[in-house]
């Protein structure tokens, strides 16, 4: 959406790559399962970090 903006488009936020386990969220002491969710997690922080850095989005947490 931030770079949507930055270019002028008009977006329609829709989500996309929807990510399910066999249980809800709660606790989990599942270490290999502990670190590949913060694979996952890292991989989008560091994202939006880096195109707020480069200045491709106006902000860190694009609304839609």
């Amino acid at each position: 959406m931030g770079i949507a903006r930055e270019v002028g488009w008009n977006m329609l936020a829709w989500p996309v790559d929807y990510q399910t386990g066999e249980e809800s969220f709660h606790l989990s002491f599942q270490f290999a399962g502990n670190v590949n969710a913060l694979e996952i997690a890292a991989h989008e922080w560091i994202g939006l970090v880096v195109y707020r850095l480069t200045g491709r989005s106006a902000a860190f947490f694009p609304a839609p």
